[in-house]
């Protein structure tokens, strides 16, 4: 078309004064994008948020125009995986996805991972041995690392001394210098610390065997139940630990009366009840099974808490310590952008100077081998961090969330008394069992077998 007026030209002259700012505009944003990180994090508490921002402005810092944004996000087990699955599926993905370490391999057999080990490799820098054994294994699928250990947690008994003497029971008997109570050691003192009112309602517990931390996975860890076999790539759910595990559950559900706990509980830890008011704090629990995180709520909102910490109890004295433990991780989601800064900026956050910032500003025990003792890094952890050595994880399987909702529901059903151990268990492996299938030839990280 031929412009011949003044007017015309004045059009052209605007059309391409604007395709002249978009096309700057576009090469800004380009530029801009280059050096924009998005991290999406499970990690959203308000401690963990800050904390995480402080590796965040210190990453900034060390590299001058790089602008990293943290948006917290809900995602299995803590919510679902809807938001990534939809990002990844639509091609924006974020850089960054901080996810709950055990979902690792199971996200990364449905292909929502970017595969890090040729980045590893291609570095030569031996990274998986910078990680705590267990916390390498549970960021495994396949032999290749899917993930970069961030934090981890470990179970322990607490206890409240106070509890403990007004029932006539020294607290130095649970002095981790003794080693692990027995079992049976546990639930004497338990019965011992029971308070009941005239109508045979409880007042006071001593130990909710089942409650919280006590939950399926901890009793089979301490009851070493096999939940995979490697050579025939099937899942042993049936298997002699976790039988005995069950039966324990049934056994404690009759002994203590599983309606009137939930009663207590239902009383005395009523849902959305502020954390000052949790029973161990209070005294209407005398011991509980817990992680260190419930260090940082005691100095919070119980700072005057006569309480002690000791190892998970074992089946017979003289067994060696057990405990196990979780924790986040570093993902890259699958077609995440500008994959060279994203990588720098996940070994810095999942390194050491990342994982040193974190676990100082969050009370958080480290997955870098070399922070865990650091008085400096891990000195309010109390107890914990020396139980590190004798630590496991959760197998790593692709099928763990099955697994944990089969292993919820026969838990269930044993304390309510609707499921034998055998018959929940035998629901258990069928309802499980036929998932695995689909993900052999598979085997175990050696540390978690």
């Amino acid at each position: 078309m031929r412009l011949s007026s003044s007017r015309g030209r004045r059009v052209l002259l605007a059309l391409l004064a604007m395709l002249l700012v978009a096309g700057t505009a576009g090469a800004c944003s380009g530029s801009n994008s280059n050096q924009h990180l998005l991290v999406w994090t499970q990690l959203g508490g308000e401690r963990e948020l800050a904390a995480q921002k402080l590796i965040i402005d210190a990453f900034e810092k060390a590299n001058p125009g790089v602008e990293v944004q943290i948006v917290p996000k809900a995602g299995q087990f803590t919510g679902d995986s809807a938001a990534l699955i939809a990002a990844v599926r639509g091609e924006t993905p974020p850089n960054v996805y901080i996810i709950d370490r055990f979902t690792t391999a199971q996200a990364a057999s449905v292909g929502l991972f970017e595969d890090l080990q040729p980045k590893i490799d291609a570095d030569g820098e031996n990274l998986r041995s910078k990680y705590l054994p267990y916390a390498a294994d549970e960021a495994t699928y396949k032999g290749d690392m899917y993930a970069l250990p961030f934090d981890t947690d470990v179970r322990g008994l607490y206890y409240n001394k106070a509890v403990l003497r007004d029932a006539g029971i020294d607290p130095e008997v649970l002095d981790p210098k003794n080693g692990p109570p027995t079992v049976d050691e546990l639930i004497a003192m338990a019965k011992k610390i029971d308070q009941k009112d005239s109508r045979g309602n409880y007042t006071r517990m001593g130990f909710i065997p089942w409650d919280g931390q006590g939950f399926h996975a901890t009793w089979a860890i301490i009851n070493k139940a096999e939940w995979f076999d490697n050579d025939d790539c099937a899942l042993t759910l049936d298997s002699p630990g976790w039988l005995t595990t069950m039966q324990e559950f049934s056994t404690w559900s009759k002994e203590f009366d599983y309606q009137r706990v939930q009663a207590f509980l239902a009383k005395y830890r009523p849902p959305n009840q502020p954390p000052t008011q949790s029973p161990l704090f209070t005294g209407r629990i005398g011991m509980a099974i817990d992680g260190n995180w419930n260090l940082g709520n005691i100095k919070q909102y119980a700072p005057k808490l006569d309480y002690g910490v000791t190892y998970l109890p074992v089946p017979k004295e003289g067994d060696d310590p057990v405990t196990w433990a979780g924790g986040f991780a570093l993902t890259m989601p699958k077609g995440a952008p500008n994959q060279e800064l994203t990588w720098k900026f996940m070994k810095f956050m999942a390194g050491e100077p990342g994982q040193r910032l974190y676990a100082k500003a969050a009370s958080k025990i480290p997955t870098w081998q070399s922070l865990v003792d650091d008085k400096s890094v891990t000195g309010d952890q109390g107890i914990f961090p020396s139980m590190v050595q004798f630590t496991t994880s959760r197998p790593p399987l692709p099928v763990g969330a099955q697994i944990s909702d089969s292993m919820d529901a026969a838990q269930s059903g044993v304390l309510i008394g609707e499921e034998t151990p055998a018959n929940a268990l035998a629901k258990a492996q069928d309802r499980a069992g036929p998932q695995m299938g689909q993900f052999c030839p598979f085997t175990l990280p050696t540390h978690t077998e």
